[in-house]
Formats: C-alpha cells, structure tokens, sequence
C-alpha cells in the first residue's frame, strides 16, 4: 500500500486487504494508529494498493522493514496520478470512502477510482512463507476446508 501527500511517499507491504463490494467496487485494508502511512491516508484521502508479483518477494520485504526510508526505487506513477510498485501484478487506486475506528487499528473503505494490470502470478505470503498459488492440498468432498497431514494448506 502506498499513500503520497504533500510530495512526500508513506507505504507498507499489507498481509492482506479485501474486496467489500462489486458495485460500487470497493476494497478494505486495515492499518495501526499511530503509523506514519495511516496519518498520510488521513491527510490524502486517497491511497493505492499494489498486489506483487510473485518475483517482488525482496520489494515486500522493503516494504515492510520498520524505520527505514521509503523505497521510492520501486515505485511509478500511473496516469492519474497514484504512486504504485512497478512491475505489480495488479494494481488498485482508491480515494477514501469510509473509515471504520476499531480496536487499535482504523478500517479504511477505498473506493477504486483505477486499476492495472501487468499479469503475471501474484506474490503470496501464508504461514510465514512466501510463494504463490500452486495448490498445497485439495480438500476431502464434503469439507469446507481441510488440511494435510503436514498442516499445509488454506
């Protein structure tokens, strides 16, 4: 997730986001108060969420080692004007449509406003791994999930 406001970049690797809804499409990530990139959200209003590529495991890890600049090396701008990973699988830019105060974090609603598409497999972090969408297990007929005898799987 990247936010820019005032010329000046914020951004975080998530672990995960949401989509919330088709019509009007609309995504959800949560984010720590007190964090830099949620006090650049609040002042911008708006924020992009880049899904990684499957090669991008070193970009996801910049990205989310505290206390170090922003990597503005793997970053570009699109047309309208959103800071995003290059090279990303996908891409999403959202203006802020509802924020959700919970706990210690804030729920933010981003309305996509833009998306891109480069292709590709995208990067996936489970059970402290990174990897992608090759299936680890297929779960028994009749269960709604399942794991193997290894715990692997979703």
């Amino acid at each position: 997730m990247i936010v820019e406001h005032d010329g000046r970049c914020g951004g975080m690797t998530l672990n995960s986001f949401t989509s919330v809804s088709l019509d009007p499409p609309l995504v959800l990530v949560s984010l720590a108060h007190g964090t830099r990139t949620l006090e650049f959200v609040e002042r911008a209003q708006r924020f992009s969420v880049s899904v990684l590529h499957r090669g991008q495991r070193d970009v996801a890890i910049e990205f989310a080692t505290p206390a170090v600049a922003f990597p503005a090396g793997h970053t570009t701008r699109t047309y309208d004007g959103f800071v995003v990973v290059k090279g990303a699988a996908s891409t999403m830019q959202c203006e802020v449509d509802h924020v959700v105060r919970t706990g210690d974090h804030d729920l933010l609603i981003g309305r996509v406003v833009g998306i891109t598409h480069g292709g590709g497999e995208p990067l996936v972090f489970h059970r402290g791994r990174f990897g992608g969408m090759v299936t680890d297990a297929i779960a028994p007929a009749g269960l709604p999930i399942a794991l193997d005898d290894e715990g692997a799987g979703w």
